[in-house]
């Protein structure tokens, strides 16, 4: 299997230490499997600017979990700098924010109050007995994989709909045009572990994404690495044309539709996905793009 993608970024207190390590114990199987990267600053090597470490992983997230006590809350480079990143990049939905409540704190007169904790923080994690702690981390744990899953299947549609007009304009073989809006599109609601479409009442939830089998799950991780490793090729290319002047040879347009071909590829696999969740107003909307791409095969 491929190197993982997605981070799943944990901010904790110093004097918390053993909750992380708890954190990663039950996220264990999916570490293991690469369908998350769990990244704590346990990870810093010695002479590493710590601070670029830090930040680096907080920009690339797609879930961040926070073990809040109120050690977590006294903590001044946790309120100075790391909430307001991660703060930041949630109102722009660009990581889901999955605090937990380790212990009891007076997260309502911070800004965590208005995010919803993935367990009852009435109920914190140090107050439980072991039997029922630990099926409380399983329960916790597969909320966090699950908003991983979510999040990779949105990046996935979220290319194939930047694409979509760059391979049907290579497909007609006409330039592309420059307003690319259209009837749907994938919107990804990091909040409520959800992908909304605009135009339609259907959405796909973290449930949906569960109830298919474990290879499926797995692969999908594959399919938007692929993807995201594509629409790079793409981009690249596209951006070496354009600083050539414009000027489209032969062997540069060979070179897109290969690219464009292996991105079919992947879409085709998402339909696949769309079908097994029965998604039927989605699947007849991307089935359009099925169509150019079966086009584009016989180009």
């Amino acid at each position: 299997m491929a190197e993982p993608r997605k981070t799943v970024f944990v901010s904790y207190a110093h004097k918390d230490r053993k909750w992380a390590d708890e954190l990663v114990k039950f996220l264990a199987p999916w570490i293991r499997d690469k369908r998350l990267d769990l990244w704590d600053d346990s990870r810093i090597e010695p002479g590493d600017d710590w601070r670029k470490e830090i930040k680096k992983s907080l920009e690339e997230a797609t879930v961040a979990v926070l073990l809040v006590t109120q050690n977590f809350l006294a903590s001044e480079f946790i309120s100075k700098y790391e909430l307001p990143l991660l703060l930041g990049r949630a109102q722009k939905k660009q990581v889901r924010i999955a605090w937990l409540a380790v212990g009891y704190s007076t997260f309502e007169a911070t800004e965590l109050g208005q995010f919803q904790a993935v367990n009852d923080p009435k109920r914190p994690l140090d107050t439980m007995p072991n039997p029922i702690r630990n099926e409380a981390w399983v329960d916790i744990a597969k909320k966090i994989a699950n908003a991983v899953t979510i999040g990779t299947f949105a990046t996935g549609l979220q290319i194939v709909d930047e694409t979509t007009e760059s391979i049907a304009a290579a497909v007609e073989k006409r330039p592309e045009r420059v307003d690319r809006t259209f009837g749907v599109q994938a919107n990804y609601e990091p909040s409520q572990d959800q992908i909304s479409f605009s135009g339609q009442q259907e959405t796909i939830t973290a449930e949906d994404l569960e109830r298919l089998p474990d290879q499926d799950r797995e692969f999908i991780a594959d399919l938007e690495d692929s993807l995201k490793r594509n629409y790079q090729r793409w981009k690249a290319v596209r951006k070496e044309l354009g600083d050539a002047g414009g000027a489209l040879d032969s062997e540069v347009e060979k070179q897109l539709n290969r690219i464009a071909k292996l991105i079919c590829r992947d879409l085709n696999s998402i339909l696949d996905f769309l079908q097994k969740m029965h998604k039927a107003q989605l699947e007849d909307h991307y089935g359009r793009y099925r169509y150019i791409c079966e086009k584009l095969s016989q180009a």
